[in-house]
């Protein structure tokens, strides 16, 4: 096997465009536990920007004048899919369903969850445990700006 043409490479961050950077910092800290690294400016894109970290995780958030909504199809895991290019990131977590109550508590657009590994995912009103129902084994939620995440249990990939 020869070397990767970017070997050492390492990964450092994902950026996301936003309406409201402050706002979707917020967001962030509020509901996975990101600080603020450092803000920036670039003018001559009308753009300002900021560095969340949490551990060695990090995002970038852009605010930039005239920016567009992404498209309802993006917003959702089943059709998101359809579109090629980056899809979402994934947080791996211990307890799924507590995580998914959570974030329903919380007010958090839930869109799609999944009960059981390689189950479907599917929207579900209220995905609370009930009676007949299986715990979920992973979920996607987005942020206030439809950005898809996906949450699940750290033991859900086959070797």
């Amino acid at each position: 096997m020869t070397e990767p043409v970017l070997h050492g490479a390492t990964p450092h961050h994902f950026c996301l465009s936003v309406p409201d950077r402050d706002a979707a910092a917020r967001w962030w800290r509020d509901i996975f536990g990101f600080e603020q690294e450092f803000a920036f400016e670039i003018p001559h894109i009308d753009a300002r920007g900021v560095f969340l970290r949490r551990g060695a995780m990090r995002i970038e958030l852009f605010e930039i004048r005239g920016s567009k909504t992404a498209p309802e199809e993006r917003r959702k895991p089943n059709t998101d899919l359809r579109t090629q290019g980056l899809k979402h990131f994934c947080f791996a977590i211990e307890d799924v369903q507590g995580a998914l109550e959570r974030v329903y508590a919380a007010g958090v657009k839930v869109v799609g969850v999944a009960r059981g590994v390689g189950k479907p995912m599917a929207e579900e009103e209220d995905p609370r445990l009930s009676a007949g129902r299986a715990p979920a084994t992973a979920f996607f939620l987005t942020d206030p700006w439809g950005a898809l995440i996906e949450v699940l249990g750290r033991d859900d990939f086959a070797p």
